[in-house]
């Protein structure tokens, strides 16, 4: 048998004594953030941050430069180029389409609609209406429920049917105060 298996009523095999924490002290956490000030960690955190949105910026610059240079006449969808040795380059060339508000929206519409004898369909089919969900009325009626109203209690139960809340991520800033002005 090794010595290390002969363990003694002492402590270690060595005859050393088993090492005991000191009676006032904390147990040491597993996490070494635990170990930083709040100060420190808070100062960690915002030098992560902006070399993160540094490196995002950076990048996304030279992603548009490439594509630029790579796809010099891209097309909207998926562009390929064959780099050698079975390598491709493949740059995702998308666009944001945003309507103008609703009034014109609506205006062009009915305006599409009088053009020849397709004008009314393809108004019909041009846009389609998502339904967006309204915070401030929802809160409203959550009120009007707090104190006791009937029928937004119904309302509010009829909303759950339809509705699906979440938690999002949590947002998180420093705030430099302010300067003074001299």
């Amino acid at each position: 048998m090794s010595e290390w298996n002969n363990s003694t009523a002492q402590g270690w095999p060595n005859g050393w004594p088993e090492p005991q924490p000191a009676a006032n002290a904390m147990p040491a956490s597993l996490n070494p953030l635990d170990n930083m000030s709040e100060d420190d960690l808070l100062m960690a955190w915002q030098k992560k941050k902006e070399a993160i949105e540094t490196a995002k910026a950076e990048e996304m610059e030279m992603r548009k430069y490439i594509v630029s240079r790579a796809f010099p006449a891209k097309t909207e969808g998926t562009n390929t180029k064959e780099l050698g040795q079975g390598y491709q380059l493949k740059a995702g060339i998308k666009y944001n389409y945003n309507l103008a508000d609703n009034d014109t929206v609506e205006d062009c519409l009915n305006k599409i609609a009088k053009v020849g004898n397709q004008g009314s369909f393809i108004a019909d089919r041009l846009v389609s209406w998502k339904p967006s969900f309204l915070l401030t009325e929802y809160r409203a009626l959550q009120e009007e429920k707090d104190k006791g109203d009937k029928t937004a209690l119904e309302i509010l139960s009829i909303v759950n049917n339809m509705l699906t809340i979440t938690e999002g991520a949590p947002t998180l800033e420093i705030k430099e105060p302010k300067k003074s002005k001299k």
